[in-house]
């Protein structure tokens, strides 16, 4: 029997530039970038076997049917994620232990929109949901989930 693997591109979008990744060197290079610099707030992550496109690319959009926000404050210790499977499932990170003094972090800087405090992680247990998105492509289930909003 022939088995044909097919590899997967983790696609990351930080400040509106893409950024691709094959192996686990990369992936993990994108990931602390996106959590460990203070310039990016909110980026997206997808894995698919090839990389995505945007509207912009003359060959047209191309993206899988699940993706995973990151907003990040690596100043306060913090990230939030938002794992959307489209038309299905909008889900955000629940920290049971969060507190009046954790802080929301911003979901959409264009529409000013906000995540709940409640989807603040510290940024470690952001990282280890991060990095098993990008390893098996599903909701990661190292964190809790709450209802997302649909704005």
């Amino acid at each position: 029997m022939t088995t044909i693997s097919t590899p997967t591109v983790i696609t990351t979008v930080i400040d509106n530039t893409w950024h691709y990744a094959h192996e686990p060197a990369e992936i993990d290079q994108l990931i602390t970038r996106v959590l460990d610099t203070p310039a990016h707030r909110v980026s997206l992550f997808y894995v698919w076997d090839r990389p995505c496109r945007s509207w912009r690319d003359p060959a047209g959009e191309a993206f899988p049917e699940q993706s995973l926000r990151v907003a990040t404050s690596s100043e306060l210790g913090f990230g939030a994620l938002s794992y959307h499977r489209y038309q299905h499932e909008l889900l955000d990170s629940y920290n049971p232990e969060f507190t009046e003094s954790t802080p929301p972090l911003l979901f959409d800087p264009e529409g000013d929109l906000w995540f709940p405090a409640s989807a603040s992680l510290p940024l470690d247990q952001a990282r280890e949901a991060i990095t098993e998105y990008c390893r098996t492509g599903t909701r990661p289930e190292s964190v809790r989930w709450q209802p997302g909003q649909w704005y």
